[in-house]
């Protein structure tokens, strides 16, 4: 086999598959980031990559395909979520009827199930777990002929039957990664949603990977439960490159939990300051992490928002999902933030096990007097491979769909035995945000926030968004 030029794919979905009729209207489009670090790693030995982002440009699976053809590569590699994975599948095939190229997908669905995926006839290859030098290693096995079994982290078929290889290793020292390749991609094309920039143009970035927490809801497939932290030095050195090369004012840091080291915090914050670099930015973070010095701290680099993934307010299904915080400290983070002069952004997940509508509308309205800044609410979705999927599977908790497609977090798919039904849950997650957002005094709140055009248009895609719900 002669591979030279590899192209990489992020497959078909339409934002109105991802977010739902109402939040495709802010749904953002976020550079590749997965991607664009692989293809950095094939460079780095010489291969030829291109990325073809069929969800950026809205593509039809006909469109990916003729697109696909036209670049005609050696090799096609895909990024496949749960919730995508059928139409993936169905990408994969019309691909393999045109072309000849072997076809190889990764990403957490692949990790999670490589055996189901390589059952489909139009697949050659998986790669679980972190793809830089996996596959790197898999190129150069097929180029020279080398034995795929010594490969950790890939699956293949042998006569006909999937083959999986040992699991992989983490990557020790994340520095040894080079910065993602975003001069593949198109930057100024893709749009964060409102409530995730300050100032454009902005972007994404990872300091870490890794979460050393265990909520049960949680799929971390990839990165695992280690937190691999990123040094200072080489996460201050992107940034200057993203300030340079591409201008970028804001940066939206995607790490599982930015930070988990707070001296690591301090030092990155002194460096931002020290270097004068100008820069926003916001991260999520955890309740029981926050303390008053650390946030100043941040305040005083640049970071304008935090996200908090608090879940709930209620402390036996905090304990249920295994989310190691209180509401104490859920109180205290949200009071530290403000103080701090940060914006608080906080997540909450409707539908979990041992919630009720009397429980999740108490919590609503405590949120109120709270006054976060911002409150998403998303609806559980048990991913296959977490704790709490195996336990709705044992008949815990409720019942579930296995309507793989809705598997986003914005869909319901499972019901708490506190709920009658399905839509009884999608409807709480639309009184949520009516309740929560429509109430003249947040609207004031937030008018008295604006302070360009930039943060009037933020505003008004918002409030568009949960009206139409």
């Amino acid at each position: 086999m002669n591979i030279k030029q590899i192209l990489l794919v992020n497959p078909p979905q339409t934002l109105e598959e991802r977010y739902g009729k109402a939040f495709s209207k802010i749904g953002a489009t976020l550079p590749p980031l997965g991607l664009m670090y692989i293809a950095a790693t094939l460079e780095n030995k010489g291969y030829e990559v291109k990325i073809l982002d069929a969800q950026l440009k809205n593509l039809t699976i006909k469109e990916t395909v003729d697109k696909c053809i036209k670049i005609n590569p050696d090799l096609i590699g895909i990024t496949c979520l749960t919730s995508n994975f059928n139409k993936s599948i169905k990408f994969c095939n019309e691909l393999k009827q045109s072309m000849n190229a072997p076809i190889l997908i990764g990403g957490p669905h692949a990790t999670i199930t490589p055996i189901q995926i390589l059952k489909n006839k139009c697949i050659d290859f998986v790669i679980r777990g972190e793809g830089e030098y996996v596959i790197l290693k898999l190129v150069d096995a097929l180029n020279s002929g080398n034995s795929l079994h010594k490969i950790d982290g890939i699956g293949f078929k042998e006569k006909g039957k999937p083959i999986l290889t040992k699991s992989p290793s983490l990557i020790k020292n994340i520095d040894d990664i080079p910065f993602p390749a975003r001069h593949l991609v198109n930057l100024n094309e893709y749009k964060p949603s409102p409530p995730h920039y300050k100032r454009l143009p902005t972007t994404t970035m990872f300091t870490s990977r890794g979460c050393p927490y265990a909520c049960t809801f949680c799929s971390n497939p990839i990165w695992g439960s280690s937190s691999r932290q990123r040094s200072v030095k080489n996460v201050i050195a992107e940034i200057k490159h993203l300030v340079k090369k591409y201008g970028i004012k804001d940066i939206n840091f995607w790490d599982d939990i930015f930070g988990v080291n707070k001296k690591w915090i301090h030092e990155f914050c002194d460096a931002i300051k020290r270097e004068n670099i100008d820069i926003t930015w916001h991260c999520e973070y955890r309740a029981n992490l926050a303390d008053e010095e650390t946030l100043k701290k941040m305040a005083e680099a640049g970071c304008w928002a935090i996200f908090y993934g608090f879940e709930s307010m209620d402390q036996e299904i905090l304990d249920t999902i295994n989310k190691r915080i209180s509401p104490e400290q859920i109180k205290n983070a949200i009071k530290y933030t403000k103080k701090a002069g940060i914006e608080v952004r906080a997540n909450f997940i409707l539908g979990l096990p041992n919630e009720t509508p009397k429980k999740a509308k108490r919590m609503i309205n405590e949120l109120i007097k709270l006054n976060p800044d911002y409150v998403k609410f998303n609806i559980l979705t048990p991913y296959p491979g977490t704790q709490l999927y195996n336990q709705i599977k044992e008949g815990k908790w409720g019942e579930m769909t296995e309507e793989s497609n809705k598997l986003t977090g914005y869909f319901p798919t499972f019901r708490p035995w506190g709920y009658k039904h399905l839509k009884e849950v999608k409807k709480m997650r639309k009184w949520a945000y009516w309740k929560y957002y429509l109430r003249p005094s947040f609207l004031l709140y937030r008018l008295s926030k604006i302070r360009s055009y930039n943060d009037l248009l933020r505003h008004l895609r918002g409030i568009k968004a949960i009206a139409s719900l």
